[in-house]
């Protein structure tokens, strides 16, 4: 009888160990996902080869993502800039020489990107759902951002490939709003990409970041631009830029630590909205110069 009884206990406190570990994974799988990229097996091309289809741009999949080259500071170039969906991962490509600019003091030529949400710039909107449905009140954002992705630098500058967040009042751009940029990988120093006196240091912040699933407190520098006559601009930047692999952020810690950029300024983020997450590179270069870098995202998702 002893023994019987001891089999039983020893299977009951099995049944409880086995019950247990169920509801430990139940509470670490997340509650609602979304799959951006990959999503949907149709090839999607976006081409630019001149400012006049700068915006061209198409959407891929159940129309959760737009795909953009947007080559925004090329005056005057030759080549193409291409942006492609290929039904199980995204390639953005530049083979380009350009001999001006629009805006000569800017390090950048453009921004091949893809896009979720309302794009301010674009005035365009993707289907949004569980667990970030946009707009959404900046500081009640809470998601997980996981990107699996490789850069190749190629013969570029890369000035940034990044989040693009976009956090507004409303309709359109204006002073007050801001444009909330990570920075996941450069080439080019932040002292030469962020110069003063038009770019403000605004500290140095540990972001929790998971890198290849390990978790990171990851350094950070602040870098902060406040405009009176339109949006502003807040990068936040990796110290260790990552070229390749997957990076997992939380919304919410992006906008408790631009929050803290944003003391003692005119921003006031808890009256903003988060309308549009981007990612992207942001490429330089030369003038007259062959212009050749690329990147690939293999997955882009969103949970909680």
């Amino acid at each position: 009888m002893r023994r019987g009884a001891a089999i039983a206990l020893s299977a009951i406190a099995l049944m409880i160990l086995i019950a247990a570990l169920a509801l430990l994974m139940e509470a670490k799988r997340p509650k609602a996902e979304v799959l951006l990229i990959p999503n949907g097996t149709t090839l999607v091309k976006a081409v630019s080869r001149s400012p006049n289809d700068m915006m061209v741009s198409y959407y891929i999949g159940d129309g959760y993502v737009m795909i953009t080259p947007y080559p925004w500071n090329m005056k005057t170039w030759s080549g193409e800039i291409v942006v492609e969906y290929n039904g199980s991962a995204l390639r953005a490509e530049v083979d380009a020489e350009y001999s001006q600019k629009f805006n000569p003091y800017a390090p950048v030529l453009g921004y091949p990107s893809a896009r979720y949400g309302c794009d301010p710039l674009f005035g365009a909107c993707t289907s949004t759902r569980q667990p970030l449905p946009l707009p959404v009140p900046a500081l009640n954002a809470d998601a997980l951002m996981t990107l699996k992705y490789a850069v190749e630098p190629g013969s570029c500058n890369v000035t940034d490939f990044s989040y693009d967040i976009w956090l507004t009042k409303g309709p359109g751009l204006g002073p007050g709003d801001l444009e909330l940029m990570l920075w996941m990988y450069y080439t080019t120093p932040l002292a030469q990409s962020a110069p003063g006196p038009y770019w403000a240091p605004a500290g140095s912040y540990k972001m929790p970041v998971y890198v290849n699933g390990t978790s990171v407190d990851m350094p950070v520098e602040a870098f902060l631009h406040v405009s009176s006559s339109g949006w502003s601009v807040l990068i936040l930047a990796f110290k260790e830029p990552i070229r390749r692999g997957s990076v997992t952020v939380s919304l919410r810690d992006l906008m408790d630590i631009a929050k803290r950029a944003l003391n003692g300024t005119s921003i006031d983020i808890g009256g903003l909205k988060l309308t549009s997450i981007d990612v992207g590179m942001e490429f330089d270069g030369p003038p007259n110069a062959e212009l050749k870098c690329s990147y690939y995202i293999y997955e882009w998702s969103l949970a909680r």
